[in-house]
């Protein structure tokens, strides 16, 4: 694994006093403070803060004013050329200055010089100002993701086929050319991060043995891969499509295969596209937000990524022939 490059902090437009650099661990009882009400029940950047910290493929940036941190972001590398940016917190004495802005600008230059020839995010579909800033930047929707959950079924239920290597030529061609694969603009997720589906990445999934079927090996009538989650999410499904009476059966197996494995929740992270949600619903799945996940991508090859506002102090020197992957 190669580490990603250094960057070099930097003063950024929104105030002469404002800075974004990199976090440091003493950086974690403001931020703790200024997250502590993201939403009712709090947030779960305290959860990851230690791993976004250390994790050798991305960069966890603080904005400071007064050298006291007032807004937070991470971005990481999921797959070589691919960037994706997440938990953006801003201070809420400090809102509307452009600092989520300067932010994700500062992300996109440094995802440009790591490798990166597409970034992403998501976010909900309530959250104007990200949609703004979106827009400003160029970034483009390319999906709308309505989450399900639903308790583990302990009553008998359908038991799924587990596909193994050997059906790997007939799975990758019938996920990459699926409904649920296009209305995702064609991305699959791990957690909350999203990428495109390789061939490497589908056998592993077959190797591990987190692919199911309803059906047969010779009458595949849909097919879904999970993942265990965390433990608000428990069994996660980040991929699911087919015929919906069969769709229907195999969510209702995966409940059952829960709790099997005395997973409390099944998850699913699915695009919001009626045959879908209808056969997950009739399953027993139900919304796990009031309201959908945009996802946005956006596209850095041509140079494209818009320049920061204003002076920066020293600027980086994109690295010479270093790029991470996974």
């Amino acid at each position: 694994m190669k580490t990603l490059p250094s960057f070099t902090e930097g003063r950024v437009a929104t105030s002469s006093r404002v800075y974004i650099r990199v976090a440091r661990p003493q950086d974690k009882e403001a931020v703790f403070r200024f997250c502590q009400n993201t939403w009712d029940w709090g947030d779960y950047v305290p959860q990851v803060w230690d791993r976004w910290l250390n994790e050798p493929e991305g960069r966890l940036l603080v904005a400071t004013k007064q050298r006291q941190p007032i807004a937070l972001v991470h971005w990481l590398m999921v797959r070589p050329g691919e960037a994706w940016l997440e938990g953006m917190r801003v201070d809420p004495a400090h809102r509307q200055a452009g600092l989520a802005t300067s932010l994700t600008q500062r992300c996109l230059k440094e995802a440009a010089r790591s490798g990166a020839r597409i970034v992403r995010l998501a976010t909900s579909s309530r959250n104007t100002p990200i949609h703004r800033m979106a827009a400003r930047l160029g970034f483009t929707r390319v999906a709308v993701l309505q989450p399900l959950r639903a308790e583990a079924r302990r009553e008998k239920g359908p038991r799924l086929y587990r596909p193994g290597l050997s059906l790997l030529p007939r799975l990758l061609p019938l996920i990459q050319g699926s409904a649920t694969l296009a209305a995702m603009g064609g991305l699959y997720s791990s957690g909350w991060r999203f990428h495109s589906l390789s061939p490497d990445e589908l056998k592993a999934r077959l190797r591990q043995g987190m692919v199911r079927m309803a059906g047969t090996p010779e009458d595949m009538k849909a097919l879904a891969m999970i993942e265990m989650g965390s433990p608000w999410e428990g069994m996660a499904i980040s991929y699911a499509d087919g015929q919906p009476e069969a769709l229907t059966v195999l969510a209702l197996g995966l409940r059952a295969e829960a709790a099997r494995l005395e997973v409390p929740l099944v998850s699913a992270r699915l695009p919001d596209v009626p045959q879908v949600q209808g056969a997950f619903r009739n399953a027993g799945y139900q919304p796990s937000s009031d309201y959908p996940f945009w996802i946005y991508e956006l596209s850095l090859e041509g140079d494209n990524t818009q320049s920061e506002p204003g002076n920066t102090r020293g600027a980086s020197r994109p690295p010479s022939g270093q790029r991470p992957g996974r």
